[in-house]
């Protein structure tokens, strides 16, 4: 591990985020994601910032992950949208939960544990990729995991699930090439 690395590791977790929060800017704070990572190769510190569960009223563009190389100073940041065409006009603001999107996602993931067809959730421990992009009488769902991408829609009263599809997907070829080691800071 290099002085520079092992200078700011010392310094813990939370000096880090807040660090990693300035470079991110547009207002990011811990609050508006629900899963920060700090891990290390012993050259760089890298923070993520992720929300693993997407909820886009209609009409909406935000920015939900962020990923920041400290000593690099680089930052990273896509945003979402709905529709996935949404042509906005206004700066892209960090998502923050509302009760109305708090209610909305508790329903859906409800509706998603009460079927068969799509498996079940724990929110706890969801380590995957799940957009939910709300509509006029649906909320249409796209979840991408390791091996597997899977959407479908589910009706805003009754929280039926249909028009089911799933795709299965090859690793990376890249994947087994990473000799690098991470380690997690606390």
């Amino acid at each position: 591990m290099n002085k520079e690395v092992t200078e700011i590791i010392a310094s813990g977790k939370n000096t880090i985020v807040q660090s990693a929060l300035k470079l991110v800017g547009k207002g990011a704070g811990t609050e508006n994601f629900s899963k920060i990572r700090v891990t290390t190769d012993g050259k760089e510190v890298f923070i993520s910032f992720s929300n693993p569960i997407k909820y886009l009223p209609q009409k909406t563009v935000f920015y939900f992950d962020a990923t920041v190389l400290l000593i690099e100073k680089v930052t990273s940041r896509h945003p979402v949208s709905n529709p996935t065409a949404f042509d906005h006009k206004k700066e892209i603001l960090f998502y923050k939960h509302t009760e109305d999107t708090k209610k909305n996602t508790q329903f859906i993931i409800e509706s998603i544990n009460k079927s068969s067809e799509v498996g079940s959730i724990n929110v706890e421990d969801f380590e995957d990729d799940m957009i939910i992009r709300e509509h006029e009488n649906h909320y249409a769902v796209s979840v991408v995991s390791r091996f597997q991408e899977s959407s479908y829609k589910i009706e805003k009263v009754s929280g039926k699930i249909y028009d089911i599809e799933h795709a299965h997907l090859e690793p990376s070829p890249l994947e087994n090439d990473n000799k690098d080691i991470f380690i997690e800071i606390h």
